[in-house]
């Protein structure tokens, strides 16, 4: 019996010793795969979704001096021509906005010459103190001029005392601001290479006072993709 007792116990003790002291298995924790930052930086939760597939190299850029709207709507018209997105921006407080009534551009300086004189004969012929002059450049080159207002009223007058002449005038509001005019440019995902500089060039060539600075393009983060 004794020595039962003594088998026993060393036997425990064997089995003991062989668990506290035999090598561990190491479970390695499994990390859900990383995703990295498509263009090393922010981008859209769209593209991030649809993975490399997606990348986008697109690259923002302001650009700033311009003296009116219509200068820079011309600019966004000329940028657009070229594949490169654009969009005015105003900055400083809004004010309130002004309206110009014109007539739309015909399709020679000849022509719009010949309408502004008649219809300058038959605003005179009226009484009516309505301002015309040619316009020469810009979007609305070979229409025709007919004042700036500061209220909606005024224009929808002048546009129908017009009207009763036979002329189908159009009337444009014109945002406002207490800071600059800008244009925020953007070259068109996929085409971000060398031409964009000869792009840059074509388009400041009559604007030598124009500036360009880079700037972030506006995406969305996700949160995921940050520690």
């Amino acid at each position: 019996m004794r020595y039962i007792a003594i088998f026993l116990l060393l036997a425990n003790m064997g089995y003991f010793g062989w668990n506290h002291y035999r090598p561990q298995s190491m479970v390695l924790p499994v990390s859900a795969e990383s995703r990295p930052l498509l263009n090393n930086g922010l981008i859209l939760i769209s593209e991030y979704q649809q993975g490399s597939g997606a990348e986008a190299d697109s690259i923002c850029y302001r650009v700033g001096n311009f003296t009116t709207v219509d200068e820079a709507n011309g600019f966004i018209a000329l940028a657009e021509s070229k594949s490169l997105s654009a969009r005015l921006s105003l900055s400083g407080e809004p004010l309130s906005a002004q309206y110009r009534v014109y007539l739309p551009p015909v399709s020679s300086r000849v022509i719009a010459t010949m309408t502004l004189d008649a219809l300058s004969e038959r605003i005179a012929e009226a009484g009516l103190a309505i301002e015309s002059y040619l316009i020469t450049r810009g979007l609305l080159e070979n229409g025709i001029a007919l004042g700036v207002f500061a209220d909606l009223a005024g224009a929808t007058e002048v546009q129908n005392q017009l009207s009763e002449f036979g002329y189908g005038t159009e009337i444009d509001e014109i945002p406002r601001s207490s800071g600059d005019i800008r244009v925020e440019l953007t070259a068109v995902s996929g085409s971000v290479d060398q031409t964009e500089n000869v792009k840059w060039l074509e388009l400041a060539t009559a604007r030598p006072y124009l500036t360009l600075v880079e700037n972030l393009c506006e995406t969305i983060a996700q949160g995921s993709q940050f520690p």
